[in-house]
């Protein structure tokens, strides 16, 4: 019966060892989960942040194109559209150059691209410009006034976010003016 009591103890010992094991993953896999939920989190953040690079562009425009429509601004402003990459973001720009803003410790970057192909300045906007066809505006009323203006063009926004944790978020919109 000695020899039993033994024995007990080194299953006991080994049943110890087990659960002290399944414990020590458990908390390492809540804790992935818990790091995975934070990155997600501040990647969800980023996104909505993106909204104040947007806004910004759409400020911007104006202006750019009140003073230099058909000539690029470094870092800033493309005349014509620029090469993409699979995602659809412009491979010219050099991130590190373009200017920044801070909106709830994350780095909001945007840049605008003109549309339209072809050597500057564009002479046909029909055929270079990618445009509002249409330039009709009005009532849709039967019978009312339909008024003409020249084609909107657009322009594509690209806004670059990076905030904690290395997080970056890329967003774009299409704008016309």
């Amino acid at each position: 019966m000695r020899t039993c009591r033994g024995m007990t103890l080194f299953i006991a010992l080994i049943a110890l060892v087990t659960m002290t094991l399944a414990v020590i993953a458990l908390i390492r896999s809540v804790d992935t989960a818990n790091t995975i939920a934070g990155n997600m989190a501040f990647r969800q953040a980023a996104r909505e942040v993106s909204d104040t690079g947007i806004e910004a562009a759409y400020s911007a425009l104006p202006n750019i194109l009140a003073t230099s429509e058909e000539a690029d601004i470094p870092n800033e402003y493309f005349a014509t559209m620029q090469p993409v990459d699979a995602n659809g973001v412009p491979t010219t720009v050099n991130w590190q150059n373009v200017p920044s803003t801070n909106e709830s410790g994350y780095a909001v970057q945007y840049i605008i691209e003109r549309l339209c192909n072809g050597p500057l300045p564009v002479t046909d906007i029909q055929t270079q410009c990618l445009s509002d066809p249409n330039g009709a505006n009005g009532s849709n009323k039967a019978g009312a006034i339909v008024f003409s203006s020249s084609n909107r063009i657009y322009y594509r926004v690209t806004v670059r976010v990076t905030g904690p944790r290395n997080t970056m978020s890329m967003a774009q919109a299409i704008l016309s003016f």
